[in-house]
């Protein structure tokens, strides 16, 4: 704001994933493209596609609906074409599975993750009462612990377990 746009830069920097050592960048956005579109069955192929789903984007989320919209746009232009729809995932017989879902997560909503592990029959859906993408390490001793837990020992929490973001330190 004052003509400096280092920390802008640097914000950039840490989410294109560029190593400050040697200025190369990881290819985690390509990989999300190849994902995301190979993940979506129907996408957009033109601008009039685009400019039709917009109103439903935007009542979704006014704030970032437009973006995504517009960002369904790259799978026009995608050279391999979806193989499979998605489609419900039906797991018996497996022992626990941990399913982690944040309830503000503007990127994998939450009924999503209802969903999931409603489908998968053993699964525990451990909540995030929380902001962001994803939740461990993200600020919840509850979320970590229960992650930790579950990773060294196989033990899920208790069905229903909501957790909280930590209280911001005094300061």
């Amino acid at each position: 704001m004052a003509g400096n746009g280092r920390e802008l830069l640097t914000l950039s920097d840490l989410y294109d994933e560029r190593d400050p050592q040697t200025g190369h960048y990881s290819n985690e956005i390509e990989a999300n493209i190849a994902i995301d579109c190979l993940d979506h069955p129907d996408p957009v192929r033109t601008i009039g596609d685009v400019q039709a789903e917009l109103p439903a984007y935007e009542d979704a989320s006014p704030l970032i609906g437009a973006s995504f919209a517009w960002a369904d746009l790259m799978c026009a232009y995608w050279p391999v074409p979806a193989k499979s729809q998605p489609h419900p995932i039906h797991y018996a017989g497996s022992p626990p599975i941990l399913v982690v879902g944040t309830i503000h997560d503007p990127a994998t909503p939450y009924p999503s993750a209802q969903d999931m592990a409603q489908q998968l029959g053993s699964a525990v859906l451990l909540t995030y009462n929380g902001d962001g993408h994803t939740a461990y390490g993200r600020g919840s001793k509850c979320i970590d612990s229960a992650v930790d837990t579950y990773l060294a020992q196989g033990a899920v929490p208790a069905a229903g377990t909501v957790c909280q973001p930590d209280p911001a330190p005094p300061g």
